[in-house]
């Protein structure tokens, strides 16, 4: 036998791929290789499948990050603009807001009444 995957008479042997066969393409004649053609390509898919796959989860997650951070910010936002809300709406800060922007309202001192009206 001689060197290289090759017996005297050309056939191949069993097992036996040298770096000059990859790279020349004769590895493509190999028979074993064309029996496991198909196997190969489902390889190569499922390697594009999961290569892709991962790129897109990490988008997804680049996307989740951005997002929970705008989300945190306008929860502060919210929060900041519901306790202002509350503190305006006391009526003592009511009654302090009427006074300095001198408003001619006066505060009742006495309930407000059920108005009746009898239909004929």
């Amino acid at each position: 036998m001689s060197k290289k995957g090759k017996n005297t008479n050309g056939a191949w042997t069993k097992g036996t791929f040298s770096f000059r066969e990859i790279i020349n393409g004769d590895i493509f004649a190999h028979e074993q290789l064309m029996k496991n053609l198909w196997y190969i390509l489902f390889v190569v898919f499922l390697t594009v499948v999961y290569i892709y796959n991962k790129y897109k989860t990490e988008n997804v997650l680049i996307e989740i990050i951005k997002t929970q951070s705008v989300v945190k910010e306008l929860r502060a936002y919210s929060v900041s603009n519901a306790n202002e809300l509350m503190s305006l709406s006391k009526e003592s800060e009511v009654v302090r807001l009427i006074e300095e922007n001198g408003l001619n309202i006066k505060e009742l001192k006495m309930p407000p009444e059920k108005i009746i009206v009898k239909v004929k």
